[in-house]
């Protein structure tokens, strides 16, 4: 038998860089809104309402008073007119009080805290997927072993809905490998690319009769398979 590795799924990648880029993107949003935008909104109203005060106040002196302007309050009140004129087809809003911690907790925190879950697959899988060796020792994307000694028997109920037409979307991908101790170890053909050989090669060891070698269903032991669950369903 030869040596059987796999790899995260191009699919699942892919989904994870998304995931990644559009937390980057949040976190970014963010921290602009945050630390540059809401400021900036901020001081664009308090000028507009001081050129206001200052425009009202002078023109008061002016018109209204008959008061002559000093060079200093003419200057200003150039400068007044010139941010209103600026702001004529636009009067600029202040920020609402919920802004800044909206866009600080919800798309910089939120993107940055979504960062390590997209990264952390990689991390976790640096060293490579599920892998059956030639003589039959299978290592976990964890690096646990398992000799063919500790290998009781798969449960193919779900795979590929053959058996079971009922099971649910996500079990269709998935077999079950018993461990001799009770405890089960789940192969996920959806998440590992060349996991259905991994799956195949169990499958036609335990279960001959209803699966061939590449993992193909043998038709009478299907059918065989699929009596004795729903004969176990009944009886429950």
């Amino acid at each position: 038998m030869n040596t059987i590795k796999t790899t995260m799924k191009k699919s699942q990648q892919i989904k994870l860089i998304v995931v990644g880029v559009l937390c980057l993107v949040s976190m970014v949003y963010g921290a602009w809104q945050v630390w540059s935008r809401i400021p900036e909104r901020a001081a664009q109203f308090a000028a507009y309402r001081a050129a206001i005060e200052t425009f009202e106040t002078l023109t008061e002196l002016r018109v209204e008073q008959a008061i002559p302007l000093t060079p200093e309050q003419a200057n200003d009140y150039m400068d007044a007119e010139k941010v209103l004129a600026n702001y004529k087809d636009d009067k600029p809003l202040p920020p609402s009080k919920y802004d800044r911690l909206i866009n600080f907790w919800v798309w910089f925190i939120g993107g940055f805290s979504g960062i390590p879950f997209a990264i952390w697959p990689f991390v976790k899988y640096r060293s490579g997927g599920w892998v059956l060796d030639s003589q039959g020792t299978l290592r976990s994307p964890k690096g646990e072993r398992y000799g063919p000694d500790q290998i009781a028997d798969i449960d193919m109920t779900t795979w590929r809905g053959f058996i079971n037409p009922q099971a649910s979307n996500k079990s269709t991908w998935q077999a079950k490998l018993k461990l001799q101790d009770n405890r089960s170890l789940v192969l996920d053909d959806y998440l590992w690319e060349g996991m259905s050989k991994i799956i195949a090669h169990y499958a036609h060891q335990f279960h001959p009769d209803a699966w061939d070698e590449t993992g193909e269903p043998i038709e009478s032991g299907i059918q065989q398979a699929a009596a004795s669950l729903k004969d176990e369903s009944k009886s429950s």
